[in-house]
C-alpha cells in the first residue's frame, strides 16, 4: 500500500520541478570548495564528544554569522546547540548539522592501517565533521540564491549536538525548536549514494543502578548486600531475554561502576543499557521488561534498583514527497568522482579489513523502499514533528561501516571531502526547490499528516528532563 501511494505521489512532485544541468548553488559550492574543506578539516582536527562540542559548533556558527544568519545559542537547554536563521516568511526550510565525535576513534587521516592521532582519543568515526560542514554550506548556498532571486521564505540551520548519544535533537524538538519549520533536509555519510528512507531503529537508553550495603568481604560478608551481585544477576536476566525478543531487537550495555576493591562488598553499581527495535512501541515493551528484570534482581539480592530513562528516539517517519525532491537532485548532481589515488586508498582500506576490494560507490542508487541502514538516530524525533528527508552520500569505501576508524581516516581525505561537496549541492538545490514551489511543501505536509494520522507530536522526555553529558 505504501509503495503504491509512493508511485502516485513521486512523479507528480518531480514533474513540477524544472530539471537543469547545473544550478547556481552548484557553481557557488564549486567556487568555494576550499572554504568548506578547511572548515571540515578544522572540526576533524579538534574532535569533541557529545555535549562538549564548543569549538565544532562555533566553527559552523561563525561561518553562518558572516553570511548574515542570525544565530541563537542554547536551543533545547543545550549549550552547544544553536539555530541560525536568514530570510522571512513562508516556507521555512531547515537543514540539520551534526558535529559530535566518538570516543576512542582517533585515527590519522588517509592511513589504511589502525594508527591513532591520540591514543584512545576521540575521532570523527561517523563523519560528522563532513555532515555539519555540508549542511552549513548548503544553507549558505541556498540563502544566496534566495537573495539573488528575491524568493520569499526562511532558511534555518539547526546545529544539533550529541547525536551519538541520541538525545541532542530530542530536547530541541521537545522545547519547540522546529515549531515554525515547514520541512527539514538532512544527510549522513555512508558507503552508498541514495535517499535513505529505510526505517531506522527506535531506541532508548536507561541508567540502571543498584544500591546495597557494604561490609568487609572476609570478616563479615553476611553483613553486606552486594550491589554487584544484583547487577550481575540483572545482566544475566537481560542476556537470557535475548532469546525471547524479536529478530529486529537489539540489547547492549556497558558497566560504568562495579565497585572499588574486591575485599569490600560494593554498595553501589551503575550500568547503561540500550534497547532498540523497529518501532517505538516495541522499544517501550522492552523497557518495561527491563524494569521487571531490575526489580527481580534487587529482590533476589536484597538490594534496591533504580532505572532512569536517559533518552528515547523513535523510528524515522518517511516522507515520499520530500524524498522525490532529494532523489531528483541527487540524480542530477551525480555521485562523487574519484581519481586513481582515491580508489587505491579505498581498496587498501578494504584489504586491511578483509573486505572485497570493490572501491567506492560510483553510481546513484535508484529510489526504492527501505534504502539505507537501520542505525538509530535522533532525526527520528525531528521527523515525528515536521516533514523530513534524509540523504546518504558515499564518504567511505563500499562494505565499510560507520563508528569505525576507517570513517575517521576518510573524513579528512579527498574521499570524504568529495562526498561532502556532493551532499552540499544536493541539499542546497533541494532547499531552493522547496522555496520555489509551494506545491511541493504542501505535498510534504500532506504526506506527514497521513503518516502521523494527524496526531500532534509528543515528546518521550519528561517535562523536567535536562540534557547531560555521559558520566
Amino acid at each position: 500500500m505504501h509503495g503504491r501511494a509512493l508511485a502516485l505521489v513521486v512523479p507528480l512532485v518531480v514533474s513540477s520541478l524544472a530539471v537543469a544541468e547545473e544550478r547556481p548553488t552548484d557553481a557557488y559550492l564549486d567556487q568555494t570548495r576550499d572554504r568548506w574543506t578547511t572548515v571540515a578539516r578544522k572540526i576533524w582536527e579538534t574532535p569533541e564528544i557529545a555535549m562538549q562540542e564548543k569549538k565544532s559548533a562555533q566553527a559552523l556558527a561563525e561561518v553562518l554569522q558572516k553570511e548574515g544568519f542570525k544565530v541563537t545559542w542554547g536551543v533545547g537547554g543545550e549549550p552547544t546547540a544553536f539555530v541560525a536563521t536568514a530570510g522571512t516568511g513562508a516556507p521555512t526550510i531547515a537543514f540539520l548539522a551534526e558535529y559530535d565525535a566518538l570516543p576512542s576513534l582517533s585515527q590519522k587521516a588517509g592511513t589504511a592501517t589502525r594508527s591513532a592521532v591520540v591514543e584512545n582519543g576521540p575521532g570523527h568515526g561517523c563523519g560528522h565533521n563532513l555532515l555539519g560542514t555540508a549542511a552549513t554550506a548548503a544553507a549558505v548556498a541556498a540563502n544566496r540564491e534566495r537573495q539573488s532571486r528575491k524568493l520569499a521564505g526562511t532558511i534555518q540551520l539547526f546545529g544539533t549536538p550529541a547525536e551519538e548519544v541520541l538525545f541532542g535533537k530530542t530536547f530541541m524538538v521537545r522545547d519547540g525548536a522546529f515549531k515554525s519549520t515547514d520541512a527539514v533536509l538532512a544527510w549522513h555519510p555512508d558507503d552508498q549514494n541514495r535517499v535513505a528512507n529505510r526505517a531506522r531503529l527506535a531506541a532508548a537508553a536507561s541508567e540502571v543502578e543498584f544500591f546495597g550495603r557494604s561490609a568487609h568481604a572476609a570478616a563479615a560478608p553476611w553483613a553486606g548486600r552486594s550491589a554487584l551481585d544484583a547487577l550481575m544477576l540483572f545482566d544475566h536476566a537481560m542476556a537470557l531475554m535475548r532469546e525471547h525478543v524479536k529478530p529486529t531487537a537489539r540489547i547492549h550495555r556497558v558497566i560504568q561502576e562495579g565497585g572499588v576493591v574486591a575485599n569490600v562488598i560494593p554498595d553501589h553499581t551503575r550500568a547503561e543499557y540500550w534497547v532498540r527495535d523497529a518501532t517505538d512501541q516495541s522499544v517501550q515493551e522492552l523497557l518495561a521488561r527491563m524494569r521487571k528484570a531490575a526489580d527481580g534482581a534487587a529482590m533476589a539480592t536484597e538490594t534496591r534498583a533504580q532505572v532512569k530513562l536517559l533518552f528515547s528516539v523513535r523510528d524515522v517517519v518517511d516522507n515520499p514527497a520530500l524524498d522525490a525532491v532529494v532523489q531528483k537532485e541527487l540524480e542530477r548532481v551525480g555521485p562523487p568522482v574519484y581519481d586513481a589515488q582515491d580508489l587505491a586508498f579505498a581498496r587498501a582500506l578494504q584489504k586491511e579489513l578483509g573486505a572485497e576490494p570493490a572501491g567506492m560507490a560510483q553510481k546513484v542508487s535508484p529510489y526504492t523502499a527501505k534504502n539505507g541502514n537501520t542505525a538509530s538516530s535522533d532525526i527520528g524525533e525531528v521527523s515525528a514533528a515536521v516533514p523530513l528527508s534524509e540523504l546518504a552520500v558515499a564518504t567511505r569505501p563500499l562494505g565499510t561501516v560507520a563508528h569505525h576508524w576507517v570513517q575517521t581516516s576518510c573524513a579528512a581525505h579527498p574521499i570524504g571531502f568529495k562526498g561532502m561537496l556532493v551532499a552540499a549541492k544536493v541539499l542546497a538545490a533541494s532547499g531552493v526547490d522547496l522555496l520555489s514551489d509551494p506545491a511541493v511543501v504542501a505535498a510534504a505536509k500532506a504526506d506527514f499528516l497521513k503518516a502521523t494520522d494527524g496526531k500532534p507530536y509528543q515528546s518521550p522526555l519528561a517535562a523536567d528532563a535536562k540534557p547531560q553529558a555521559s558520566r
